[in-house]
């Protein structure tokens, strides 16, 4: 899915401006998030070398037979066609042709293509310097435009949906698979085209980040945190809450609202021209201040768009200067090793004055009895 008001025509020209920029003469962008921006589709990766070309000038797109109409049908771009039996050799050099491009330019490559076939580019290309093209790519997608704001609001509220099918699910006996199983169920059901995620982590699990969804059951006494991201229309979300099976001790309360207010704190400190750091320090500055910042891990929040973790990062050293349009999580978690584990998580998106947090489920503590 792109952004209804934004054609792929002007996404490309962009992006040849930024090229234009940044001094690099070519991008090479393989069959992921980033060709789902700027084309609105892109084809399932294999190890069949697929590329987009793009120089300062033109478009070229190398594509396996096999893809080739699917990927003319979706983009509306003609496909440089090559077999699996004759290999993408000729089809790459046909493309640099039409291209303009002579050897010893600056290639940016797409950050996640396979190794093999950013290897079978630079044999073709043979450039004087290769670096990612994830800089590139961030000055684009990085600020999210008014229609890509509400589709990532539309997924939020699915996936607080999700949270409340798994909170229902959490009780005695039960195993974290089968209340992940539930909330994926309710993910399919409503419509999401891929569940990317369903941590369930119950008792001493709870106490790893990201710990494995497995058949643990839960107990009376246990911290569950539920943390869990879904595709709705290619965007994404990601949302963490925590559920209590019985009265919760003194300890679980005091963890959970370390963490409750380091997470209001983050929230605060996201807004325009403040820093990506200082959402992370205002966050881990209170659960610091608590007593339990040995046992923050991570860092506060990560960007979310097209995929559940991109730029800007939330950390303690990032000066990523924040700007009207930026979606991120804001994420901060205390784990006592062998004990629990707390994660509160919402989403939220940069304005002009406060953020708005995406993510409407309460912020309290879920009892169930």
């Amino acid at each position: 899915m792109t952004d209804s008001n934004v054609s792929s025509a002007e996404r490309l020209s962009r992006l040849q401006a930024q090229m234009a920029h940044d001094g690099v003469d070519l991008v090479a962008i393989a069959p992921t998030a980033n060709m789902r921006y700027l084309l609105g589709f892109a084809p399932l990766a294999d190890e069949r070398p697929c590329a987009l070309l793009v120089s300062r000038q033109a478009t070229r797109f190398v594509v396996p037979m096999l893809n080739a109409d699917q990927v003319e049908g979706r983009t509306g771009l003609k496909a440089i066609r090559w077999a699996d039996a004759a290999g993408p050799q000729q089809a790459l050099a046909e493309a640099l042709s039409g291209l303009g491009v002579a050897p010893g330019g600056v290639l940016a490559a797409d950050d996640t293509m396979r190794a093999d076939a950013l290897l079978i580019l630079q044999e073709a290309i043979r450039p004087a310097r290769t670096l990612a093209a994830g800089g590139l790519m961030t000055a684009l997608r990085i600020r999210k435009s008014e229609a890509e704001i509400e589709a990532l609001a539309r997924a939020a509220a699915q996936a607080d949906r999700a949270v409340m099918v798994g909170v229902e699910a959490c009780r005695p006996g039960v195993t974290e698979r089968e209340v992940a199983d539930k909330i994926a169920g309710y993910f399919r059901q409503d419509g999401a085209e891929l569940v990317d995620f369903t941590i369930v982590a119950s008792g001493p699990s709870g106490a790893f980040p990201h710990h494995e969804t497995g058949d643990r059951r839960l107990q009376p006494g246990d911290t569950i945190i539920i943390d869990i991201g879904a595709s709705l229309h290619g965007y994404k979300s990601d949302v963490t809450r925590v559920v209590h099976l019985g009265e919760p001790s003194d300890e679980v309360r005091a963890v959970y609202q370390a963490v409750l207010e380091a997470n209001r704190r983050g929230r605060e400190a996201a807004r325009a021209g403040a820093r990506a750091r200082d959402v992370d320090r205002a966050a881990r500055g209170s659960i610091e201040q608590a007593g339990y910042g040995p046992h923050f891990l991570h860092r506060t929040g990560h960007g979310l768009g097209l995929e559940v973790h991109e730029p800007p990062w939330m950390t303690s050293e990032s000066d990523t200067l924040l700007e009207p349009g930026m979606v991120f999580s804001v994420e901060p978690g205390v784990y006592l090793q062998g004990k629990f584990g707390v994660r509160i998580e919402d989403i939220v998106v940069v304005t002009e004055g406060e953020c708005r947090c995406l993510t409407g489920l309460d912020h309290q503590l879920m009892v169930k009895a």
